[in-house]
């Protein structure tokens, strides 16, 4: 495969990632998980081969923590979109009070933290 062909692919990858998350609003996971296999596809290897080195890829680098986190930013971008986390705040402010609102936000960030990773729960509740 000559060095024109790699790079072309590499770019229409880019265009593709970034327009699955940009316009389609597609997770980053999904789409990073659909461009490797338009990648591995494009490159010239069969299917089977291309899922088992995005699946020994993904174990070999960071295991079964890229799916957790994956699922993570998945989770955490349901409860922004569904105004979840918002909703929690707010109940949790008319709760405590005006005064205490610091507790309630930090409160807040604990709950929202459980199910997602520090970097989505940070996302959402910014």
């Amino acid at each position: 495969m000559s060095t024109l062909t790699i790079l072309l692919i590499l770019l229409t990858a880019v265009a593709l990632l970034l327009f699955m998350v940009l316009k389609l609003k597609i997770s980053a996971f999904i789409s990073l998980l659909v461009t490797a296999i338009y990648v591995g596809i494009a490159a010239g290897m069969p299917l089977r081969e291309v899922l088992t080195a995005i699946e020994e890829g993904m174990a070999g680098t960071l295991g079964f923590v890229a799916t957790v986190v994956g699922l993570g930013a998945i989770f955490g971008q349901i409860l922004e979109s569904s105004g979840g986390a918002e909703s929690l705040a707010h109940h949790l402010i008319r709760s405590f009070g005006i005064r205490r609102a610091p507790w309630a936000m930090t409160l807040t960030g604990f709950l929202v933290a459980i199910p997602v990773f520090f970097d989505v729960g940070f996302i959402i509740l910014v």
